[in-house]
């Protein structure tokens, strides 16, 4: 496997493993203020199994991947990625506010807030484990970025 498709498919494995974790959270919220308890719980155990599948095939890409430059390519990849999609939440989220009843919330409304809270910790949990290394070219990154779009 090249380096390329090896950042590809890590990229692709953490994307996947953070929806699993974003729909988990989602379905346990959606259990708590369902009226069919049966479906919920259904929904629940397979957003679970699936969680538990993306981690092992995150585990598995990690013996292969043991380049710590690849490794660093691959956190600040990441931080930029969610970076992109946290700039994107004021649409997502609109005007909705954190004050607002979940029991009231449709569920489009209840899996973006999941999705947007979910973000936003990967973010900094990335940020605050990166190495300075890392962190400068995270920084450069972001700065290019920000002038392109200028």
């Amino acid at each position: 496997m090249t380096m390329q498709r090896q950042l590809d498919c890590a990229l692709q494995s953490l994307q996947q493993l953070a929806y699993a974790r974003i729909a988990r959270e989602f379905a346990r919220a959606w259990q708590a203020r369902a009226n069919a308890p049966d479906e919920a719980e259904a929904l629940l155990g397979e957003a679970h199994r699936r969680v538990l599948h993306c981690e092992q095939a995150l585990a598995e890409l990690r013996v292969v991947i043991d380049d710590p430059r690849q490794i660093a390519e691959i956190k600040v990849a990441r931080a930029l990625y969610l970076r992109m999609l946290l700039e994107s939440a004021p649409t997502r989220l609109q005007s909705w506010s954190d004050c607002e009843s979940l029991d009231d919330m449709p569920k489009s409304h209840l899996f973006e807030w999941i999705s947007y809270d979910f973000e936003r910790l990967e973010l900094a949990e990335l940020e605050g484990s990166m190495t300075e290394e890392e962190a400068a070219s995270y920084t450069q990154a972001i700065d290019t970025a920000a002038r392109v779009r200028d």
